[in-house]
């Protein structure tokens, strides 16, 4: 990931480039995302580790960008969030290629919401296994069960 760094927000950037660079970032996390699957779904654990360091830097910058994007729609007198940048469009660029941004990075989120469920629910299986494995091992040596139904020590 030697191209995140300019993907950072700048002090001044402009509402625009603070979008666009939302836009950037959620493709990189998308990226992310679907190479974690594939490990996960390969079973290459051990290869998540610096990915899992890229998806953190990549998340502190889309924060970073948020409140970027906030303080700029404060600045123009727009209130924060979904509803100051709808609003900002509605007033200033409705057929533009700001909106094309905003409905493409909707878009993006969601997939990339959905892509991180998925992930946490291949995650949760592997955990399963695993727990069942250690079980197996445990009460194989005479030891009672490692962990109750819920995940717990016993």
């Amino acid at each position: 990931m030697n191209d995140s760094a300019q993907l950072i927000p700048q002090k001044g950037d402009t509402l625009e480039a603070v979008l666009q660079l939302q836009l950037k970032n959620t493709r990189l996390f998308l990226d992310l995302l679907e190479n974690e699957q594939a490990l996960l779904t390969s079973g290459r654990i051990d290869d998540l580790v610096s990915l899992v360091a890229d998806k953190d830097r990549v998340v502190q910058q889309l924060a970073q960008l948020d409140t970027q994007l906030n303080a700029n729609l404060t600045a123009l007198d727009f209130p924060e969030g979904v509803q100051g940048i709808k609003a900002w469009i509605a007033a200033n660029h409705p057929e533009s290629e700001n909106f094309c941004d905003w409905e493409e990075l909707l878009k993006l989120t969601h997939l990339a919401r959905q892509l991180n469920q998925t992930n946490a629910n291949i995650i949760s299986t592997w955990l399963q296994y695993t727990r069942q494995t250690l079980n197996t091992l445990y009460s194989a040596a005479g030891h009672t069960t490692l962990y109750d139904p819920k995940g717990q020590v016993a």
